[in-house]
């Protein structure tokens, strides 16, 4: 897939819209990173999609700097250019940028 990259804040980026299903569907913009090796997304959007985020999987994993953090990881469907697909989606309260991840590392402002 090709996809135009978005200018945000002055910045070039590869952006592209998603939805992820919570109680209901909702739309985010989404920073695509082909080198992240999960689905990572700060609480606020848990509480977006209604989600209790320490009810998922807890699972502590090492970031860039070597720290450990805890995520807890859901089950949700996802609806991505034309293709609904459920995916592991990890949350975590400690996330001090407005960068996460989605499978390729997202960025997510609902809308």
């Amino acid at each position: 897939m090709k996809f135009e990259y978005m200018n945000f804040e002055g910045t070039f980026l590869p952006i592209v819209p998603i939805r992820l299903k919570g109680k209901e569907w909702v739309r985010f913009l989404a920073y695509l990173d082909s080198g992240a090796s999960y689905t990572i997304f700060h609480s606020r959007v848990s509480r977006v999609l209604e989600l209790e985020i320490t009810e998922g999987r807890k699972r502590s994993i090492t970031v860039g700097d070597g720290s450990m953090i805890a995520v807890y990881f859901h089950s949700l469907l996802v609806k991505f250019s034309k293709i609904e697909f459920e995916a592991e989606i990890g949350f975590l309260n400690s996330w001090e940028s407005d960068l996460t991840s989605l499978e390729e590392k997202t960025f997510l402002r609902g809308s």
